[in-house]
């Protein structure tokens, strides 16, 4: 029987957060792409949640002075978070999602680790990992965000999907290149059609991508105008499926993105949650010309010799099918009270995620 190594290790320790990193050969390989043997025997003793330099020290067993360079260098190669902001730094270990899948494709440079780390990462996700994220637990981490412009009756928004206002209350913004677009382009699997530098985060995560090169910093008026052209573009808005302040938007496509691949290319269906709205049609106003069946990412909307229609078991929600319609036809609605999903707060989402996955978190 062979001896488990350091990096089999890490990878049942990656495995306990609520998305996990089930261990197959690429992953291993990436692991290993990632972490010196040094930083992965470190890292397996690092907590996932933050912790001051010292606490660490006493956690390892390793003194400060020596243990600061090391944290340091993971910091920069992206898979040890630092919390900035306090009276110190505070650090913890990164996980998959939002995490080291993301951390070496936010800046957009293409290398030959890059592309390495990109094919192990499209063959990890259709092995593992899109079951990992989506087909598991019945409660979805991400959750679709409507576009607000395009809402019948903006009454019945919820605090949560007032996507604008949920920007403007965030303490710093920055954006990314898209990893899952990055990763199809350097894996060889072809370019998407679509911009890549669109990939926003929020508070002390983007201030951590900021000042280790992985992101730039912008203001509010600029997110708010990445988020309108990412609509245009046909880009479905996806966040935190939690009641706290965002730190993530993934503006996301149906060709290369994680959270849509998996539900249509892979069936997984609970790679997110979709809004507590519907597309609808005017039946009365509709030119017939079809663009809004082409841009919707799940296929929702048809036309059969009349105007378009919208299957609503399919439909989540996000508003793509809005900004390009020539009659103004299309808008949201509200779904049946009946159908809306829980939004809980975050240690909630994460003890009912655990749960579902029979997993003890390993803080």
């Amino acid at each position: 029987m062979s001896q488990q190594t350091i990096y089999d290790q890490l990878a049942e320790y990656l495995n306990s957060m609520p998305i996990g990193a089930p261990k197959t050969p690429e992953l291993i390989e990436i692991l290993k792409t990632l972490y010196t043997e040094e930083e992965a025997a470190l890292a397996v003793k690092l907590p996932f949640l933050p912790m001051t330099l010292d606490a660490l020290a006493d956690r390892t067993g390793i003194a400060e002075a020596k243990l600061k360079p090391t944290i340091e260098r993971m910091a920069k190669k992206g898979i040890v978070f630092v919390q900035l902001g306090g009276d110190e730094p505070m650090y913890r270990l990164l996980p998959t999602v939002v995490g080291f899948s993301e951390t070496p494709f936010w800046p957009g440079k293409r290398t030959p680790h890059t592309e390495k780390l990109a094919a192990l990462w499209r063959k990890y996700a259709k092995d593992a990992f899109y079951h990992e994220v989506g087909g598991i637990s019945d409660l979805p981490m991400v959750r679709v965000i409507p576009v607000q412009q395009s809402l019948s009756d903006d009454r019945k928004v919820s605090v949560y999907e007032k996507l604008a206002e949920k920007v403007k209350e965030t303490s710093y913004q920055a954006v990314a290149h898209c990893p899952c677009r990055i990763m199809r382009d350097y894996s060889g699997e072809g370019k998407c059609e679509h911009s890549t530098e669109n990939c926003l985060h929020f508070g002390s995560l983007g201030q951590y991508m900021v000042a280790n090169g992985m992101a730039r910093e912008i203001t509010v008026d600029e997110t708010l105008n990445i988020l309108k052209k990412s609509n245009e573009e046909g880009l479905v808005h996806i966040t935190g499926n939690h009641q706290a302040e965002i730190d993530t938007i993934c503006n996301c496509c149906a060709d290369a993105c994680i959270f849509l691949t998996g539900l249509l290319a892979m069936g997984e269906k609970n790679m997110f949650a979709r809004s507590n709205f519907v597309s609808e049609i005017n039946q009365d106003t509709c030119a017939e010309c079809g663009t809004c069946a082409e841009r919707c990412p799940v296929k929702a909307i048809s036309l059969d010799d009349g105007p378009a229609k919208v299957d609503a078991g399919k439909c989540i929600g996000c508003g793509v099918c809005y900004p390009t319609c020539p009659s103004e036809s299309v808008s949201l609605a509200a779904r049946p009270q009946s159908e809306q999903l829980p939004i809980l707060p975050p240690g909630e989402m994460v003890m009912k995620v655990m749960s579902d996955k029979k997993r003890e978190f390993k803080f």
